[in-house]
């Protein structure tokens, strides 16, 4: 093997890889033929709020023409409020960036202790007139020290037993109810939460202390019914700005 060849080789190589060459006035790699620009560009900021963001659009942007301005929404937890086209690339600019950050969400999917499941659903759950919120609380509240409970699953409801009081005289039977519609804290906290269906199930663990956990039911439309909503509300609190 010449390494000596190989290694001029490989010199002429990256000597070549960073030639450039100017055409019309505008500077091209000469590997490529893509021009070499330099567009410095500032960092978008990065809010938590709607509000933060509806506020740096009404009050933040003198300088900037407003109409080229759009918010775009990306999903149920993220918003950016984008510039026009500019630029030889015709790039856009993100001047604000809005997310929910890293506020916990309830933990679907998984059994949850009776303590557990209920500081959660307490905290992380928006109740509201006519949903299930409170019947909810109201059977799991039921499923502490002294009780037990014993379950007869179709596949479709849950039979729960349960026994009450330290000697367990005293017995509730009751149907599981399988759906439940519940409005957890999934989108900006601005918003009236979003109302969906989510499959209540309860079970006894290794050591025959009851637990419960939610699974949602709904095929992720709240996602849409939550992006639907945060277009509704940048709208109405920046009059004039585009909100796609």
């Amino acid at each position: 093997m010449d390494t000596g060849k190989d290694f001029v080789e490989k010199i002429e190589e990256l000597v070549n890889a960073a030639r450039t060459v100017k055409v019309g006035g505008l500077e091209y790699s000469a590997a490529s033929l893509r021009p070499v620009l330099n567009e410095p560009e500032a960092a978008g900021l990065e809010v938590f709020s709607l509000d933060s963001l509806c506020e740096f659009y009404n009050k933040g942007l003198a300088d900037e023409p407003k109409e080229e301005l759009s918010a775009v929404v990306t999903g149920p937890a993220c918003v950016s409020l984008m510039g026009g086209l500019a630029g030889m690339l015709r790039k856009r600019s993100c001047f604000v960036k809005a997310t929910i950050g890293g506020v916990k969400e309830f933990s679907f999917g998984r059994f949850l202790d009776q303590e557990s499941f209920a500081i959660e659903f307490r905290s992380l759950m928006q109740p509201k007139d006519g949903d299930d919120s409170a019947y909810v609380l109201s059977y799991t509240g039921r499923l502490r020290g002294g009780t037990t409970v014993t379950t007869e699953d179709d596949g479709i409801t849950q039979t729960g037993t349960v026994s009450r009081g330290v000697s367990g005289k005293l017995l509730d039977k009751e149907t599981v109810k399988p759906i439940v519609r519940l409005s957890p804290y999934r989108t900006f906290r601005e918003l009236e939460q979003p109302e969906s269906e989510f499959l209540f199930r309860v079970k006894l663990d290794g050591d025959g202390g009851p637990k419960a956990a939610l699974f949602e039911a709904d095929g992720g439309a709240w996602r849409l019914e939550a992006m639907r909503r945060i277009k509704e509300y940048i709208a109405g609190k920046c009059p004039g700005l585009t909100v796609l």
